[in-house]
């Protein structure tokens, strides 16, 4: 971004799995959370639609097989497309709380301009020898910097966030159905300290990491070591992955 310190409003954006023989994953999803999310941050949409986005992503092809694609779009109306590697995907990890930053209500749990301070944090957790930063406020996780947080209580109840802060995550969005199938109960709640200290489980899931296992937050163990929503998640999200309609065709054709 041009911006030195961008306004949430200067842009927004989606990260997307990608495949350079299967395209996109789930993007259909992305696009539509994409353009809802423009319009809170009062961004023109125009060009977020479908013909856009694939004719930007055929003239800027990946250089890897596979990864993570970031689409963007200004205030301006101007598409950009970023390419990354996988990093950590479906393990155990270590992860760190950090002070949430605090939006608007019509900024807050939209992927906007200033997405900065979730970088930064992700960053900071690295460099502390963790994994993953888990943002807090109000003494509650309301979200990870890069994926979205779930914690089984002793009732086997799975909590998610119901803060206006968190990003609605395309990918539990994706399993959540099989979850419920599976006999799981989803929760939206404050996933305090005091339901984060007891839980049985805790795990992460997005697009870039499918399902983390968190087996510690600030260097205190968490769960009692089972690892069954953890190898459910990574079994429904894999059945996910191997469909191929949730696939959307991008460069097979290109030549």
């Amino acid at each position: 971004m041009s911006e030195v310190n961008p306004s949430p409003r200067s842009s927004v954006f989606t990260t997307m799995r990608f495949s350079q023989e299967r395209g996109l994953f789930l993007f259909e999803h992305h696009l539509a959370r994409m353009l809802e999310h423009a319009a809170k941050l009062r961004i023109d949409g125009s060009n977020i639609n479908q013909a856009s986005l694939l004719k930007l992503l055929q003239k800027n092809p990946p250089q890897v097989s596979e990864g993570l694609v970031r689409i963007e779009c200004t205030k301006n109306s101007e598409l950009s497309v970023a390419y990354r590697p996988f990093t950590i995907q479906n393990e155990a990890i270590d992860a760190i709380t950090v002070p949430s930053p605090i939006w608007p209500p019509r900024v807050a749990g939209t992927k906007h301009g200033a997405w900065g301070a979730y970088i930064e944090a992700r960053n900071y957790a690295e460099q502390k020898g963790a994994d993953l930063a888990l943002l807090v406020h109000d003494y509650s996780i309301v979200d990870g910097d890069r994926c979205t947080p779930l914690v089984m209580d002793e009732d086997g109840v799975v909590w998610v966030s119901h803060a206006n802060s968190s990003v609605s995550s395309i990918t539990l969005n994706a399993i959540h159905d099989s979850i419920l199938e599976a006999g799981f109960h989803i929760q939206q709640g404050n996933l305090n300290e005091r339901l984060v200290a007891r839980c049985v489980e805790a795990i992460a899931v997005g697009s870039g990491v499918g399902v983390l296992k968190i087996d510690s937050i600030d260097n205190e163990t968490i769960g009692d070591g089972s690892t069954r929503l953890f190898d459910m998640c990574v079994n429904i999200l894999g059945t996910n992955y191997n469909n191929p309609d949730n696939w959307g065709e991008v460069w097979s054709h290109v030549a």
